[in-house]
């Protein structure tokens, strides 16, 4: 178990930017598969980086005040 309340704020902030990656991969292969381009993929990608990325950086933000 982890004690150190910094370390484990680390570890929930990189728990939570592995889990936007997840999410947005898996949407961006969707996009590949329904559509059969990977420029498409990589577009869709990009856009929801950018999305939730602003909602997360937002969030972490808002979390550090």
């Amino acid at each position: 178990m982890i004690e150190d309340p910094e370390t484990r704020r680390q570890l929930a902030k990189q728990g939570r930017l592995w889990l936007l990656s997840l999410v947005c991969a898996t949407i961006a292969t969707a996009a590949i598969v329904k559509t059969g381009s990977l420029g498409t993929g990589v577009v869709v990608f990009l856009i929801c980086v950018a999305v939730l990325g602003a909602v997360l950086w937002a969030y972490e933000r808002r979390r550090s005040r």
